[in-house]
């Protein structure tokens, strides 16, 4: 551990990116188109859907803090692969594993695991690279990583922050639907990091904060929705969301309110006064479900 925060995050950074992101020419990407041709009203209601989504759906990082409150040990073994992330060559699936990347670069970097976080880091600055918008990840940004990495809170800041840029500028680009891929990419990675690791850590909070996922997952079909289905990348998210929804449907939900804590500098919103539950049959079908959605994103 001492040697690893000797090295430099700018130039191991670059070493890793070599690493993770070679490999062959690539095949044309698919194309998705943002506007759709709609009109202003439309185009305003997206937007304000997806304000919406970004502000009500639990980050990664909410959900990795849980998981660690709920004394879960880190478990590599449930991350996607940094070094596959060359082999996705379409746009829609470079845009939806730089969500999961995103959530498993907060996991990393909540159980303080500077080498995983190195790593995540790499192959979403090559995404994102590919996707055109390798502005996030700036000389700046992995600057201030490296005079971060040994501040946990701090360098979970500067992962938010990055993610936000990256949203803000699809958005202002007029291209939304890459970043409606990236928050269903992350939110299925953190649907999936927390129900398997509620196979050896079950506690009422972990499970409560899965069935709170009924809530947000309904904010992300929505979103998803304000785009043509005749996009096969984009009619494919939302099969898979609707096909949760459907198990997510007899999830007893309780009272609305929610609550802000704090919990090791990383702010967790919901949770204060609602009774959501899951059953084992539940539990079981989404994580099965999940799992099997996830690892065709990332396969």
């Amino acid at each position: 551990m001492t040697v690893m925060r000797s090295l430099h995050w700018p130039a191991l950074l670059a070493s890793l990116a070599l690493l993770v992101g070679c490999g062959g020419d690539q095949p044309a990407q698919d194309t998705l188109d943002a506007a759709n041709g709609m009109d202003s009203a439309a185009l305003s209601d997206r937007m304000s859907k997806s304000k919406k989504i970004f502000y009500s759906i639990p980050s990664p990082m909410e959900t990795a803090a849980l998981l660690k409150k709920a004394g879960a040990e880190y478990n590599k073994n449930v991350l996607n692969d940094p070094n596959k992330n060359s082999s996705y060559t379409a746009a829609s699936k470079q845009a939806l594993n730089l969500g999961v990347y995103g959530a498993d670069l907060s996991y990393a970097s909540v159980y303080n695991n500077t080498h995983e976080s190195m790593l995540f880091t790499a192959a979403a600055q090559n995404l994102a690279k590919q996707l055109n918008i390798s502005t996030a990840f700036s000389q700046e940004t992995v600057d201030r990583m490296e005079a971060n990495q040994a501040n946990r809170d701090s360098l979970l800041n500067i992962i938010s922050e990055t993610y936000w840029d990256m949203d803000q500028y699809l958005k202002t680009n007029e291209r939304e639907n890459i970043s409606a891929l990236m928050i269903a990419g992350g939110w299925v990675e953190g649907l999936y990091i927390a129900t398997q690791v509620a196979k050896t850590n079950d506690t009422p909070e972990l499970r409560q904060r899965i069935a709170e996922q009924k809530l947000s997952l309904g904010d992300l079909i929505a979103l998803v929705s304000t785009y043509q289905t005749d996009e096969p990348a984009l009619a494919g998210v939302l099969a898979d969301l609707h096909t949760l929804e459907g198990l997510f449907a007899s999830t007893a939900q309780g009272t609305s309110g929610s609550a802000t804590t704090e919990e090791g500098g990383v702010t967790v919103i919901g949770g204060g006064g609602t009774t959501a539950s899951l059953t084992d049959a539940e539990l079981a079908a989404i994580r099965e479900k999940t799992a099997a959605i996830r690892n065709t994103y990332i396969n």
